[in-house]
């Protein structure tokens, strides 16, 4: 009997000290698992009032701009302004010559003056003595005659058009031919090389794209504040000029322009431009940080993050807590510097989002979330 029950607790310590093995095994294999794990940081969806005050780069325009060509051939005879020069409209900037149509022009005038004198001394006649000149005569003359008018105006409009002229009040800012320059017709020569280009720079337009999830809040007349990059200490206050309302195929923001009053030329075309527009606050909305948002093609998205032992009350989320991943597909309203509006989509206040750490999450992986305070 000694000898069997020696036996058997000596079994019995082998299987104990067995189970004791596996069982620190598995921890080990357990606490393996949860440190390869990646770590992410996240905070919950709260209510909060949003100022919707919405900051987007923009670019200052001219007014008006043109590249000037010629409407005619020839070659510049002279030019009366260059880069800098304030011009009003109407005013010649240069004076193109054509030899061919100087020739051209004195024949049409003396055909008609000729076909002038035909006509008249057949009309004198008529209207004194009709039985000597037939009326088919003078109606032939007088045909004659006006077609010789009508091909001395061609030319005249054909020479008139080697004066370029000034086509709006504005500035040259670039002058593209010299004195003695062979130039083309640019109406039907596209590659032709202009002769200046003009800006209206007394009025400033200043283009924004407003994306898609703020043109709701952006209208006519909506209050602006603006600084340029290169002019720091100067804001100025305006409001929405126009709005195009359609929104880019390509980039699915809407233009939206601003109109600046600029006499005293401080703003370059060209310039950046920092835009604040200032629009209603939205009250009482679900809201995250902005970095919880993510987007692809199109589809703005969130991370959310559910505990893997969901049925214990002691989550201790400073330190971390294992967590399945799930993407939840969103639609955001209003969105300024800080915070987005969530409008729609699978979540609320009481979830827990990932706001760092988002690149390394998928839909179903594993990460340790971490709480983060005062955010």
């Amino acid at each position: 009997m000694k000898i069997k029950l020696i036996a058997f607790l000596a079994i019995g310590s082998s299987l104990l000290a067995l189970n004791t093995c596996h069982s620190s095994d598995d921890s080990k294999n357990e606490n393996a698992n949860t440190t390869n794990l990646p770590s992410v940081i996240i905070t919950k969806p709260q209510i909060r009032n949003l100022p919707n005050a919405i900051t987007i780069a923009g670019q200052a325009i001219a007014n008006q701009e043109v590249k000037l060509f010629a409407m005619g051939n020839g070659y510049v005879k002279m030019w009366k302004y260059d880069i800098g020069d304030m011009v009003k409209k109407g005013q010649t900037l240069a004076v193109l010559g054509n030899p061919e149509l100087m020739e051209e022009q004195v024949k049409a005038k003396a055909e008609l003056d000729g076909d002038a004198a035909i006509y008249n001394r057949l009309e004198s006649v008529y209207s004194k003595t009709p039985e000597l000149v037939p009326l088919e005569q003078v109606d032939e003359a007088k045909a004659k005659y006006e077609s010789a008018v009508a091909g001395l105006n061609v030319v005249d409009s054909e020479i008139n058009y080697l004066t370029i002229r000034a086509p709006f009040d504005g500035i040259i800012t670039n002058r593209y031919v010299d004195t003695g320059a062979i130039v083309q017709n640019g109406l039907d020569r596209p590659y032709t090389e202009p002769l200046f280009k003009i800006q209206d720079i007394l009025t400033i337009r200043v283009n924004v794209s407003v994306p898609e999830i703020n043109s709701p809040y952006v209208t006519k007349g909506t209050p602006v504040s603006i600084t340029f990059v290169d002019l720091p200490n100067t804001v100025f206050n305006a409001s929405v000029s126009r709005i195009a309302y359609g929104l880019s195929e390509d980039t699915k923001t809407m233009l939206i322009q601003i109109d600046l009053p600029n006499r005293d030329h401080v703003i370059h075309p060209g310039m950046f431009a920092n835009v604040n527009f200032t629009t209603s606050a939205t009250d009482s909305v679900l809201s995250v940080p902005n970095q919880a948002v993510g987007s692809y093609e199109q589809q703005t998205f969130i991370y959310k993050v559910i505990p893997v032992d969901s049925a214990s009350g002691n989550l201790n989320w400073e330190n971390g807590v294992k967590c399945m991943v799930k993407k939840v597909n969103v639609q955001l309203g209003v969105q300024n510097a800080t915070y987005s509006q969530i409008k729609y989509g699978g979540l609320k206040a009481g979830d827990n989002v990932v706001i760092s750490g988002n690149a390394q999450c998928a839909d179903g992986s594993m990460v340790i979330a971490k709480v983060v305070k005062n955010l």
